[in-house]
């Protein structure tokens, strides 16, 4: 039996941009640490939390009074994660596009760093989530409330391409939603997309 779904108000929103392979997670801390250093993503950033040890897990974080960045391993898959922690201005469409962006642009920097060996955002696949059970509770009236913006933001990063989505059907989980685009493009690419 689903709770109350008002996707309107949703603000604890994450995304998940899959990596095409694990870099080498002693080297991320290094480089997070820099990003403190120099403001290199947005937020203010306080801190780096490492969970490398832990398998399939939520590698290295970092941790930002805003929203938390991450190299994420959960559900064995590598990944640069950005979920939000506080309030956004704008609508869902608007807050779901901000979230997806600083992910993108945390993937464009990280692509970017030699010091991981090349790594590269996949491009074609994502998993958006909404950590709030209250507003969001993982069932069919939460994803056909999220639909619409949804399809409009898969609309701008995949430029029309086809596209399979796949919502977790566990009512015990948060609610996310798979996508897997026919074809994909750099962090780059993606992030002129969805901002342009």
């Amino acid at each position: 039996m689903g709770g109350h779904t008002d996707v309107d108000g949703l603000q604890r929103i994450g995304v998940k941009f899959y990596l095409s392979e694990t870099p080498p997670l002693d080297a991320v801390i290094p480089v997070f640490h820099r990003w403190i250093q120099t403001a290199a993503v947005e937020g203010m950033l306080i801190d780096i939390a490492d969970y490398s040890h832990v398998p399939d897990g939520p590698g290295v974080m970092l941790i930002a009074h805003e929203g938390n960045y991450a190299v994420d391993l959960n559900g064995g898959r590598p990944g640069v994660l950005y979920y939000r922690k506080q309030a956004l201005a704008g609508d869902l469409d608007q807050r779901v596009r901000a979230v997806c962006a600083a992910a993108l642009r945390a993937a464009a920097l990280l692509e970017g760093e030699a010091s991981l060996g090349g790594v590269k955002l996949r491009g074609d696949e994502l998993q958006i989530f909404a950590n709030d059970r209250l507003l969001a509770p993982n069932d069919g009236a939460t994803e056909a409330a999220f639909a619409p913006v949804l399809t409009g933001l898969l609309d701008r990063l995949y430029a029309g391409a086809p596209r399979q989505l796949c919502r977790d059907q566990d009512p015990r989980r948060r609610f996310n939603v798979d996508v897997k685009a026919e074809r994909g493009a750099d962090a780059a690419t993606l992030l002129q997309r969805l901002t342009a």
